[in-house]
């Protein structure tokens, strides 16, 4: 299980929101110090977890909790009626976890860490209350639950091809740093590829596939797991349904099942 430490210890500390590299997510844009530090005082307390670490899991109580993630990446996952895992989100630093959870008695989902990750949990009535002093800080929550929810209810419509869900897929990992980094270029998956078939409901080798296709276009480049954008705009292209051609021309074989449902 992840290790914890209570507010109380932590709000003078580098993990107060203050130092947090996630506070221009998290909190308004221009909140002064001393209003931060306020803020801290409503974290319960600051999970620390390992790749593998259960945040929470189906069935467990909510009791009003939420989380922020402060750094590193989480998936959420449910049973589909075989009892397979299906994976329904990854989430990453600046996040919010668990806001769709907050009128249910128990989670309806799992969620575990990709990596070495922290979080802050909080009240959700605490924070409404808090956040009657604090109207900056209620619009801003307000606004990235309705990005969040927006960008999440957009994944839902899934295209029938892989490419375009694969292009999709990297546009929204890109978007959600840009939260950070209007120039982001650069994006890291601590996700497996496995773990991006499966949440694309594709195979590994489509996966496999469709990197190396849009790497032969100029439009990413992968080393590790560290990925580049070097096309967004072609990248968008793809995403939206349009599928450029190679740069050899005409298209190839690889073109072509691309284009194929998934």
């Amino acid at each position: 299980m992840y290790e914890t430490s209570s507010s109380a210890s932590d709000a003078a500390s580098p993990l107060s929101c203050c130092e947090c590299n996630a506070r221009g997510v998290c909190l308004p844009a221009g909140m002064s110090d001393a209003d931060c530090a306020r803020v801290s005082g409503l974290v319960l307390q600051q999970h620390r977890l390992v790749r593998g670490d259960a945040l929470q899991g189906v069935n467990e109580p909510v009791h009003g909790r939420w989380y922020a993630i402060r750094s590193g990446q989480f998936k959420s996952f449910q049973a589909d009626q075989h009892g397979k895992p299906c994976i329904t989100r990854f989430a990453s630093a600046g996040e919010l976890l668990g806001l769709d959870s907050l009128d249910l008695d128990r989670y309806t989902d799992s969620t575990t860490a990709l990596c070495d990750s922290t979080v802050c949990e909080f009240s959700y009535p605490q924070l409404v209350e808090a956040a009657r002093h604090f109207p900056d800080l209620a619009r801003s929550l307000e606004c990235r639950l309705s990005k969040q929810l927006a960008q999440q209810q957009a994944l839902l419509v899934r295209c029938d091809y892989a490419e375009q869900k694969f292009a999709q897929f990297l546009s929204h990992q890109a978007w959600k740093r840009s939260y950070q980094d209007d120039q982001v270029l650069e994006l890291h998956l601590d996700l497996s590829r496995q773990e991006i078939a499966d949440y694309l409901d594709v195979t590994h080798a489509t996966v496999t596939r469709m990197i190396s296709r849009l790497q032969g276009l100029g439009i990413i480049g992968v080393r590790y797991r560290q990925l580049r954008l070097l096309d967004r705009p072609g990248l968008h292209q793809i995403a939206a349904g349009q599928h450029p051609a190679s740069k050899g021309g005409a298209g190839t074989a690889s073109d072509n099942a691309a284009h194929q449902p998934a």
